[in-house]
């Protein structure tokens, strides 16, 4: 999630504000209408994420997913970025990852988390670009996508993405370990390449293993569960997939649509391909889902594009298939039961929505579906 700049590190946007940006008056309100969250940058450090205004945030090592440790004095020096009660935060469209909210234990004041960890600024960071906070007492430092992650286009679903949000591909006649793509084929499929010695990072939640494999020119091509992952020539922004199927050989990789997760007090449950756990409404009927409006805001329903078949990860028990929402879109079922996130779940592990009024429940995929004993059918 962060790392010190590279040299393969690529500006997106150095975003450029034209007034000065007090940090104590940052906190995002319900009017906003920039992404809480964007991509900026400088020439130094390259692209990293920024603010509203385009001041730079910053995660701090010492804290734990979902967990502030900065308090008192450090939260002089280090601001949390913060949203009213109530309010989502937004990711800027291409940004791969997910932002959620914590309820800060000092002051019940409301701290945006990316990916789990909470964001924050540095006091002596001035304008836009500035990013003088950047490895200070080696705890602090400006937050990168992870080198894979999950995004995804609405013909497709979700899919790998790099931390810009470009599209990552296989090829099929690569094997294990070995990249059979050379001279005018990375002309059109640059590999996705890392600095000697540097350790790829996974998006937290999504299954897998990244590697890397030397390549005969010297550079270090990451791999995905051992395949190795390129880009597509002519794909120009997050979310274009135009090397999808080329030659029948080159592909997006898509993680299964559900997964197997899990926590200490719950045991096992189904979670989505990002890991994030899955729920099911009691209020809902077979093949029909009940929740919409603010339900569908703070429970929102797993969906494919029309007509893809969801996916189960090996290993899971039951039947998935989709049900059309009467917005248009399509939900994923289990077992015919509708499938949901929870807003309030901010890292893979997660389950604070479970027993919510009753009525929301996470699935184990080894107990019975029984309507009539909902704790015992949703692993409760």
């Amino acid at each position: 999630m962060f790392r010190k700049p590279t040299s393969l590190v690529k500006v997106l946007a150095i975003i450029s504000v034209l007034t000065a940006v007090v940090i104590g008056l940052s906190v995002v309100g319900a009017q906003e209408t920039s992404p809480t969250v964007q991509m900026g940058g400088n020439d130094e450090l390259g692209s990293f994420l920024v603010d509203s205004n385009g001041m730079t945030l910053y995660l701090f090592t010492n804290d734990t997913p979902g967990v502030s440790n900065c308090s008192g004095d450090c939260l002089v020096n280090w601001p949390p970025l913060l949203v009213d009660e109530g309010v989502q935060p937004t990711l800027a469209a291409g940004i791969p990852g997910h932002l959620n909210v914590i309820q800060r234990a000092d002051d019940s004041t409301y701290q945006v988390v990316y990916n789990g960890m909470p964001l924050y600024y540095w006091k002596d960071d001035a304008q836009a670009g500035d990013a003088t906070g950047q490895g200070v007492g080696d705890v602090w430092y400006v937050v990168n996508p992870a080198d894979v992650s999950l995004g995804g286009n609405d013909e497709l679903g979700s899919f790998l993405v790099d931390s810009n949000g470009m599209t990552l591909y296989l090829f099929t006649n690569d094997t294990p370990g070995v990249s059979n793509c050379s001279g005018d084929c990375l002309v059109n499929w640059p590999p996705l390449l890392v600095d000697e010695g540097q350790e790829p990072s996974l998006q937290p939640g999504l299954t897998g293993t990244l590697s890397t494999i030397a390549r005969d020119d010297g550079t270090y091509q990451v791999a995905y569960d051992d395949m190795p992952l390129y880009y597509w020539k002519d794909d120009v922004q997050p979310g274009d997939a135009t090397g999808q199927g080329v030659g029948d050989v080159w592909y997006v990789i898509q993680p299964a649509t559900v997964g197997m997760g899990g926590n200490d007090e719950l045991g096992s449950f189904l979670v989505g391909p990002d890991g994030m756990t899955l729920y099911l409404f009691t209020n809902d009927t077979p093949g029909v889902s009940n929740c919409y409006d603010n339900c569908a805001v703070n429970w929102p329903p797993l969906l494919v594009p029309e007509g893809q078949e969801p996916t189960a990860a090996e290993g899971i028990t039951g039947t998935l298939g989709v049900t059309e929402r009467t917005d248009g879109t399509y939900q994923v079922t289990y077992d015919d039961m509708p499938l949901y996130y929870w807003i309030k779940d901010v890292v893979p592990g997660d389950a604070t929505g479970q027993n919510v009024g009753e009525v929301w429940f996470v699935i184990d995929p080894n107990a019975p579906m029984d309507m009539e004993a909902t704790p015992d059918m949703a692993g409760g």
